[in-house]
């Protein structure tokens, strides 16, 4: 028996190294009671995000889109397509869907993450679409720190790439959108001077 439950450990502990936990933290601050941390949209402006689990994508107020849009962050094939969307106190509104090409928290980066564009939002919120991509998803509150936890095979962990990194925006062609529910975007981005 003892022999068996030695075995055991032995095994439990030889699955962690095969599958660890890459945990990275990061400091929260508060906005009217609700965590917030700040995260840097498309390597080009930087908010402060309500952290909302409850949500169900990413969401950004539409003045952020309209930022995005100038900056050229985003273009008009990042538009996904067209909605509606149910607040919790049950309103409904009209709302586009975007994909967003980078998310940086830290040193954590999520590639195209699916937002909601919210007009009477003032603060973007960090759901699903982007806390989903963690194994887990833990708050300290006692230390007042956000905790992301990848689980990262040990043959996917490898040295830095090399030190040549393509210039801004570097992204690959977005995949055509299989619609999802949602409309053929056919919104007509104003060209700002380009």
């Amino acid at each position: 028996m003892r022999h068996k439950a030695i075995g055991l450990a032995v095994f439990a502990a030889l699955a962690c190294l095969v599958h660890p936990l890459r945990a990275a933290e990061f400091p929260l601050s508060r906005s009217g009671g609700i965590y917030t941390v700040p995260v840097q949209v498309n390597r080009s402006l930087t908010a402060q995000f309500l952290v909302d689990p409850g949500a169900g994508v990413v969401v950004i107020p539409m003045s952020m889109l309209r930022s995005l849009v100038a900056n050229g962050s985003v273009a008009e094939s990042d538009v996904l397509g067209f909605g509606t969307a149910e607040l919790a106190d049950s309103s409904m509104y009209v709302t586009a869907r975007v994909r967003l090409r980078e998310l940086r928290l830290g040193n954590t980066v999520a590639h195209d993450v699916t937002a909601a564009v919210s007009p009477g939002l003032s603060q973007p919120l960090l759901g699903q679409s982007f806390l989903q991509r963690f194994a887990s998803v833990t708050f300290d509150n006692r230390r007042h720190v956000l905790i992301l936890n990848e689980d990262v095979p040990v043959a996917a962990q490898q040295p830095p790439a090399a030190a040549w990194v393509a210039p801004y925006p570097a992204y690959p062609a977005p995949a055509p959108y299989s619609g999802g529910g949602y409309a053929t975007p056919t919104y007509n981005y104003p060209s700002y001077g380009r």
